[in-house]
C-alpha cells in the first residue's frame, strides 16, 4: 500500500476535533485513516466510531484509551523501523489530553500522534516492506 497523506498537520486537526467535540475524527477515521492504521499495525483495529459511542457513557475515557493504545503501537512500529524520536505514546496521549492546557493539550497530543504516523508512512513509502513488521 502506498500512503498518500504523509504530511498531515496534527495541531490543526486536533484543534478542529476539539471544536467539533470529537465528531471530526469519527468522520476523518472513516474517510481512510482507519484503513491506514490497520495496514501499518497489521491488524484490524476497532472502528473509531464504536470507540466514540462507547465513550459517551464513559465520559470519553474509552476513546482516549483507544487512541493511547494506537499511539503506543505506532511508537513501537517507529522504533522497529529505526525512525528517530520523539514519538507519540500511550502516556503522552493520556497526559496531554487530561492535564494539558484546555484546547492546546489535545491539539499537541494529536500533533505528536500525526507526526509519528507521517514519519512511519514516509519511511514505509521509501522502502519495500511486507507486513507484519514483527510478530506482535
Amino acid at each position: 500500500m502506498k500512503f498518500e497523506h504523509t504530511n498531515r498537520h496534527g495541531f490543526l486537526l486536533g484543534t478542529i476535533d476539539f471544536f467539533t467535540a470529537g465528531i471530526f475524527f469519527v468522520i476523518y477515521m472513516q474517510l481512510g485513516l482507519q484503513k491506514e492504521l490497520d495496514e501499518i499495525l497489521s491488524r484490524k483495529t476497532q472502528k473509531y466510531y464504536i470507540a466514540y459511542l462507547i465513550g459517551i457513557p464513559t465520559l470519553f475515557i474509552y476513546p482516549l484509551v483507544w487512541m493511547g493504545r494506537i499511539a503506543e503501537e505506532l511508537r513501537q512500529t517507529a522504533v522497529e523501523l529505526g525512525i528517530p524520536g520523539p514519538y507519540t505514546s500511550f502516556r503522552h496521549m493520556v497526559l496531554w489530553n487530561t492535564i494539558g492546557l484546555p484546547l492546546f493539550g489535545p491539539s499537541i497530543a494529536t500533533m505528536r500522534f500525526f507526526d509519528t504516523l507521517n514519519r512511519i508512512e514516509r519511511k514505509l513509502n521509501s522502502i519495500d516492506y511486507s507486513f507484519p513488521l514483527t510478530d506482535r
